[in-house]
Parts: C-alpha cells; sequence; structure tokens
C-alpha cells in the first residue's frame, strides 16, 4: 500500500486573509510564472475562475486511500459518487447524464474477409459514427462475441481482435476523426473538456451495442492508447457495464498521477499538459501548475473507480510521458478498493519494453489478458515479493535542528541513514568512459572539443524513462547550456533510471547511498579523463541532496555548488535521518555555495529552506516559481557558476601567468 502524507501547512497556508483576497493573490501569483497559453487566457477573459483557494485544500505529495473511511463494500456507492464528483469539479467537467434511450440506425453492412463490417451512426439531434466489425459464424450457428470497444486510430488493434474471434466497434471519437466536436455543440449547457466527450461518446455507442445482434453486451472491454488510454479509463470510471478496461501509456492524470509526475520530476506536469493539449481538460486544471499536490483527487482514484471490474495498466519503462514508480504507487493504492470488494487480483501492472509506442507484441499480450479475464478463469499472477520501502526525507528535517550536527558526527549520521552503498549493476562493458562498477559516464564537451575551463558534475532527479537527461524539457538542457558555456559537464544515469531502470539497491542499502556513491565514482573518473583536480556541482531537486550528502561524506573534493530546490519527497533513505538539510548545507559552507529556493515547493514547509542557509551560513537566491528547473532557473546556475568558477582553462591560465624572474646571482 502506498504511503499516505498527510497534508501540512505551506507558503499556501495564510489564514488571516479571506479565501476570495487568498484567490486574488494566488492568482496574481501564478499569472506571473505560467507560460502563455492562449485558450486559458481567452477562457479567463470570458470569466473563467479565479485560482482555488489552496490554503483549503490538503497538501498531499503522495497517494491516500480511495476508500478511507469506508468499513465495507456497502459503502462502496456512496464513496463512488464522491470520487465521480471530484473528478467532474476539478478535473474533467460534466457531460450530459446518461441518457434514457439512445437512437441508433445501421447505414450499411457489407461482408469482406469473413468479418460483417456495420456501419452505425448513433444518436438523435447529434450524431457518432461507430463501425463495428464482427467475425462471421460458420453457417447455421449463431453465437455472441465479446467486443474491443476502441476509437477510430486504434484499426490495428481491431484486427488483432478480430484475429482472436472477438468482435470490434472503431468510434468516430479521436484525434483527427471526433464527431464529439459537433456533439458538444448540442448540448450548449454542458460543459467538459474534450477526453470527457468522447468517454461519454463510448458509453453511448455502448447503449447501441445492447440491442446488437452477435454482440455479447455483457463482455465489453473499452480500451486505448496514450490519450485515448485516458479516455477508456474515464469511460469505464463513469459507466459500470464496461466490463473492463485496457490502460495503455495513459500518461499524466490516465494511470499516472499527476502529483508523482511533475516538473520536479522531469515528468509531463499539469502545466506542459495543460498548454500543449488545453481542451482535454476543464481549463481549471491548469491552475494546479506547480501545486499538483493541491489537487483533491488523482489517477489512482480514477482506476479505483473501476472496481471490481478487471483493469490492466501497461506502461512502457522508457516512456518519458510516465514514470514507472508513479505508476507502481497508482496501482497498488487503487488497489484497496479493489481489495474492498473481493477482488484485489482483478487489478493489474504490466511493464513493458521500450518507448511510447504500443507494438504487435503490446497488444496482443492486452488479448491475452483480456481473454484470460472475460473469455475463460481469471488469472491469478504470483505477485513478487517486495522489499522494505525506503523512507522518504522528512519534512520536518529541513529546518535546523535543536543542535547542529557536524564533522564526524555528521559523517556516521548520514552513513546510518544511507546504509551501505554496496556495488552498482552497472552495464555491459563497452566504449567510453565508465566508473569502476561499470556505470557509464556522458562527459559533454565544450564547443572546442577540449576539457574545458573547469568539470561540472550534474545531479538532476532520477527521471525513470530518461535517466539524466530530463524526460519533458521547457528549455535547452542544463548540462548543454554549461558545456556551451566553455564546461566539460559529467553526467549518469541514477540508479533505477535511464540505461539502469531495471537496477535496485542491494539488500540493506537505499537508494540515496548508492546514488551518492554513484557520484563520488563518476566526479573521480570525469577529473580523470578531463585533468581538473576538483568538481563544480550543478543540481537539481533528488539531485541537489545528493550533492549534499557527497560533500558531507568529503571522499570527494568539491570546488563549489549550486544547488536548486533541495528537497525531495521520494523514498531514498534506509532509515530516519538524524540530521538536517541545515547540517547537511553547513559541509559546503568552506568554498562556494548557493542554494536556489522556488517560493512554493510542496516538499518544504514554507520558511524551511530559508532557515536551513542562514543556519549553515549559505547564500540563499529565493525564486519566484514552482519547484522546477525552468529556463530561467537554467540560466541563473549558469551565470552563477560563470562568476564563481575559473574563467580560462589551466592551460590558458598557465600561458598567460607572467613568466618567474631569475633569482639574483650567487
Amino acid at each position: 500500500m502506498t504511503q499516505a502524507v498527510a497534508g501540512r501547512r505551506s507558503r499556501d497556508g495564510h489564514t488571516g486573509r479571506s479565501a476570495a483576497a487568498r484567490r486574488r493573490r494566488y492568482t496574481a501569483e501564478l499569472a506571473g510564472v505560467l507560460p502563455p497559453s492562449e485558450p486559458f487566457e481567452a477562457w479567463l477573459a470570458a470569466g473563467g475562475d479565479l485560482a482555488p483557494d489552496f490554503a483549503r485544500l490538503p497538501a498531499r505529495t503522495g497517494l491516500w486511500s480511495p476508500v478511507e473511511g469506508v468499513t465495507g463494500a456497502a459503502g462502496w456507492p456512496a464513496r463512488r459518487a464522491v470520487l465521480r464528483a471530484r473528478w467532474r469539479r476539478w478535473l474533467t467537467g460534466a457531460p450530459p447524464p446518461a441518457l434514457r434511450r439512445t437512437p441508433a440506425r445501421g447505414d450499411r453492412v457489407r461482408t469482406a474477409g469473413g468479418v460483417e463490417v456495420r456501419e452505425l451512426v448513433v444518436g438523435g439531434g447529434w450524431s457518432v459514427r461507430a463501425r463495428l466489425l464482427l467475425p462471421v459464424p460458420a453457417a447455421g450457428v449463431r453465437r455472441d462475441v465479446p467486443v474491443y470497444l476502441l476509437q477510430s486510430s486504434h484499426g490495428t488493434w481491431a484486427e488483432a481482435a478480430l484475429a482472436r474471434g472477438w468482435g470490434a466497434c472503431l468510434v468516430s471519437a479521436a484525434d483527427g476523426d471526433d464527431d464529439t466536436e459537433a456533439v458538444e455543440r448540442a448540448f450548449p449547457s454542458a460543459a467538459a473538456g474534450r477526453l470527457a466527450w468522447r468517454a461519454w461518446a463510448l458509453s453511448r455507442v455502448l447503449d447501441a451495442l445492447q440491442d446488437q445482434p452477435g454482440v455479447d453486451a455483457r463482455r465489453v472491454l473499452v480500451g486505448g492508447h496514450s490519450r485515448n488510454g485516458k479516455t477508456a479509463l474515464l469511460a469505464a470510471a463513469f459507466d459500470d457495464r464496461f466490463a473492463g478496461v485496457v490502460s495503455s501509456s495513459s500518461g499524466v492524470l490516465g494511470a499516472i498521477p499527476a502529483r508523482l509526475c511533475t516538473d520536479r520530476h522531469f515528468g509531463e506536469g499539469v502545466e506542459l499538459l495543460t498548454r500543449h493539449y488545453p481542451g482535454w481538460y476543464s481549463p481549471r486544471l491548469r491552475w494546479f501548475a506547480g501545486r499538483e499536490h493541491r489537487l483533491p483527487t488523482d489517477a489512482h482514484e480514477l482506476l479505483a473507480l473501476a472496481a471490481p471490474r478487471p483493469v490492466l495498466v501497461s506502461v512502457a519503462v522508457e516512456d518519458p510521458v510516465e514514470r514507472v514508480p508513479a505508476a507502481r504507487a497508482a496501482v497498488d493504492a487503487a488497489r484497496d478498493a479493489f481489495a474492498l470488494l473481493g477482488r484485489s487480483d482483478a487489478l493489474e501492472l504490466v511493464l513493458r519494453p521500450g518507448g511510447h509506442r504500443a507494438d504487435e507484441s503490446a497488444v496482443a499480450a492486452q488479448l491475452d489478458w483480456a481473454q484470460s479475464v472475460l473469455g475463460g478463469p481469471p488469472r491469478r499472477p504470483g505477485r513478487p515479493p517486495v522489499p522494505p520501502s525506503p523512507v522518504p526525507w522528512p519534512a520536518d528535517r529541513v529546518r535546523p535542528g535543536p543542535q547542529p550536527v557536524r564533522g564526524a558526527r555528521l559523517r556516521a549520521a548520514v552513513r546510518a541513514a544511507l546504509g551501505p552503498a554496496g556495488r552498482a549493476a552497472g552495464g555491459p562493458a563497452g566504449e567510453g568512459v565508465r566508473t569502476p562498477d561499470g556505470v557509464a559516464v556522458t562527459l559533454l564537451r565544450p564547443p572546442d572539443g577540449g576539457s574545458g575551463r573547469g568539470l561540472v558534475l550534474w545531479l538532476g532527479p532520477p527521471c525513470a524513462a530518461t535517466g539524466w537527461r530530463a524526460g519533458y524539457e521547457q528549455a535547452e538542457p542544463l548540462p548543454a547550456v554549461l558545456a556551451a558555456a566553455g564546461w566539460a559537464v559529467a553526467c549518469h544515469d541514477p540508479v533505477g533510471s535511464g540505461s539502469r531502470h531495471g537496477e535496485q539497491p542491494g539488500p540493506g542499502s537505499s537508494p540515496l547511498a548508492r546514488m551518492t556513491a554513484d557520484a563520488a565514482a563518476v566526479a573521480a573518473v570525469a577529473a580523470a579523463a578531463t585533468g581538473h583536480g576538483r568538481a563544480w556541482v550543478a543540481a537539481y531537486g533528488t539531485g541537489a541532496l545528493v550533492a549534499l550528502h557527497l560533500a558531507a561524506l568529503g571522499d570527494v573534493p568539491v570546488a563549489g555548488a549550486v544547488l536548486a530546490a533541495p528537497s525531495c519527497g521520494e523514498p531514498l533513505l534506509r532509515a530516519r535521518p538524524g540530521y538536517t538539510l541545515a547540517d547537511l548545507l553547513a559541509a559546503t559552507a568552506d568554498r562556494p555555495a548557493v542554494v536556489l529556493d522556488p517560493a512554493w515547493d510542496p516538499e518544504a514547509p514554507a520558511g524551511a529552506v530559508a532557515a536551513a542557509c542562514r543556519a549553515a551560513g549559505v547564500p540563499r537566491v529565493p525564486l519566484a516559481d514552482w519547484h522546477r528547473l525552468s529556463g530561467t532557473t537554467r540560466s541563473a546556475m549558469r551565470d552563477w557558476l560563470d562568476e564563481h568558477g575559473p574563467r580560462t582553462t589551466p592551460a590558458a591560465a598557465a600561458a598567460a601567468a607572467p613568466a618567474p624572474r631569475p633569482g639574483p646571482a650567487r
């Protein structure tokens, strides 16, 4: 079960103001940092809502049980109604309610290649087209078959279903073939995002399938990939008649919780989602950019709404749209609802290799699963043993403690919290720079291809799909910016991410122990490869905590450090730390260092980072932004290194030095 993180006061907690004043302040705050979005600005100009009163919304950086407060299965219908209302209010808007009767007509029927094709038009005063494909039975045989209900862009999936003896139904509710845009105009009083309209259309086609001969209406599976996967989950969540659902790479607010795949995770994030695809959800979702932890609901509750029906969540390990840890957390949390209803085995997470695309083997695996749960005895896959969960960095360990922890005491406390590093699994032998454990090191060189003015060790949050490269970029990657500015930059994939996505820390260890040991080894081999004696550190989020533990242990000479948002709520430690962020920062006070502190950070209590910097004597630069690595923050990190680091290469500095004067004659 995913750990539920209790709400806590943050910079959003201003109880001395009225709710209206707080909402106006939040609106002005966000207007100053949100990138332009013409649809959002048009919605505001037309009378759109102010930002929510975030101080009144629970602050949860982790997930909670979707059945909290429910004591038995009899309480599920009422709880389900609450969850549906949350999604309608905050995320999707509300399309029209289900119709008492949905008219449908068959435009034409034809047979080709052993498949009967029925062209359906569903609706009255509005219309949605659907193509029903059924295998032609043998002469004299009548049988009803299960049907895979899909959006029209999934033609190859329909072919795969037909090859299994299933039927398929392709609905014109997809990009490039979307009847719901016209349907929306027929219901002017309904306000909903495009994905909710498409899910509504799938339900209206399901209405029509109830009366179609040859269709087993009790076994209609709904599925989809990417945005269509989001739509399929919405359809199943709001219509109990679907027999099951397949969600393939459905991303943030599909099967992936928004609060676990944010900018600070190098994930899609609400800001990018609502700017790139402004019509998918209610416009008010954009107000939660950088404040995803204040969303009153999330993807795990969407998964729970399908309970107790079978649900398959398919995630690609190298897909930058998703995070495997976030998918696991969502499935674990949603399983509480399935367990409440006696079907904890009905929710299944499958990891597939590769990136975002779902190839033929992925579709075949979906249908294998579907046949097992709808066309045969249900599978009960064995669940692997779960190792003890690492401990998140505690929010109360940011502010200074009652007594400073320094020197040898700090090093001992750090080792106790991290555990032994063990050995990295590394990767296959190959060319290029590697640590003694085999961790591959990427060295970005300056434009002249030399060793650069100095060496920078880049430490960022582990992006599960892409490693040290941010999965979703809003600006040029910081390592590339620094290389262009004349630095040699050492980068590597942290444990559990990128090329090392399947690697876990050894027994008794922790992710932060492995990350810190890897960072030390990378710094050492990069220094040897470039000829620089000490490394400068540029770090963000989780990477900033790695950098501070590296400095506290003192195993690697660090010339200086620029640390953006040194906070993280991820499970990182073996044990609760006996030291604070202030103690770690004090280990950098004897060299150039600075902390860039965002104005609102869900991982740190209000004012805590500022207090830690004051206690440690480390300069702090406040950022009028949320916890993200924006283009402005990257520029600030580059400028700080330019100011405090070497301005020329060591060879150029030696060449420019005056020649020593000859000594006096003896």
